[in-house]
C-alpha cells in the first residue's frame, strides 16, 4: 500500500461499494448529511456495508448534526470513523473523528489550532463537500506544519488532476466523489479505477 490513501466517498449503492473495494480504495465513505444528493439511509449504510470486507475502512460523512447521533448512527452501521463538516464539537471517546474544513486562502488554516482531538483534517474547496471546487493545494503542505495529524485534500479532485494534486500538496490522502461518477450520479467503472492508479502512480513518485 502507498503512503497516500484514497478514500473514495459518496457511495449510495453495495454495488458502487464493491467497486470501489475492488479498485483498491483504501477507505470508502457514507454520506448522512440530508441536505446532499448522496444522502444514505441507515439501512443503506448497513447494506453498503456488508458488502465490504469486514477489515474494510468505512467512514460516515455528517455535517452540522450533534456529535451524539453521529456516533450513534456509527454504531449501528459499523463505521470506522467520523468526518464532520460544519460545526465542529471538541472531540472526544475512542471513536475516531475527522474535521472537514472548506479552504478559501490560507487565511483558512488558523482553524487548524482549535481542532483538537481530531485525528484528521480534510482539507476541502470552498464549495464544500461533494461540491467538486478545488482549492490551492500547496497550502496543504502548511497545513501539515500546523496540524499534528493527518491532511486530507479533496475538492475537485478527479482522475485527471489527482496526480497533480498529490505532488503539489503531499498529502496523507485524497477524498473524491464527484470526481469518479458518471451522468447518473452513481460511481463510474472506469473513472474510479483511473483515479486509483493515477493516485498510487504519484505516490510513488514522492515516496
Amino acid at each position: 500500500m502507498s503512503g497516500v490513501r484514497i478514500k473514495l466517498c459518496g457511495v449510495r449503492t453495495a454495488r458502487d461499494a464493491g467497486l470501489c473495494a475492488q479498485a483498491g480504495a483504501d477507505e470508502v465513505g457514507i454520506v448522512f448529511a440530508p441536505r446532499s444528493r448522496r444522502c444514505v439511509t441507515v439501512k443503506t449504510a448497513r447494506e453498503i456495508r456488508a458488502a465490504l470486507p469486514a477489515d474494510a475502512r468505512v467512514v460516515g460523512v455528517f455535517q452540522d448534526v450533534d456529535l451524539a447521533e453521529a456516533l450513534r448512527i456509527a454504531g449501528e452501521v459499523g463505521l470506522s470513523a467520523v468526518q464532520l463538516h460544519g460545526r465542529l464539537p471538541a472531540a472526544a471517546g475512542t471513536m475516531p473523528l475527522y474535521a472537514a474544513l472548506q479552504v478559501e486562502g490560507e487565511a483558512a488554516l488558523e482553524r487548524l489550532a482549535a481542532l483538537r482531538g481530531f485525528r484528521r483534517v480534510l482539507l476541502d474547496g470552498p464549495a464544500g463537500g461533494g461540491g467538486g471546487v478545488s482549492f490551492a493545494w500547496s497550502l496543504a503542505r502548511k497545513a501539515r506544519e500546523l496540524f499534528a495529524a493527518e491532511v486530507f485534500i479533496s475538492g475537485g479532485l478527479a482522475p485527471e488532476n489527482v496526480a497533480q494534486a498529490i505532488l503539489a500538496a503531499r498529502p496523507d490522502g485524497v477524498d473524491v466523489a464527484s470526481g469518479i461518477e458518471g451522468p447518473d450520479g452513481f460511481k463510474d467503472p472506469g473513472r474510479v479505477r483511473d483515479f486509483v492508479a493515477a493516485a498510487r502512480a504519484a505516490a510513488r513518485e514522492i515516496e
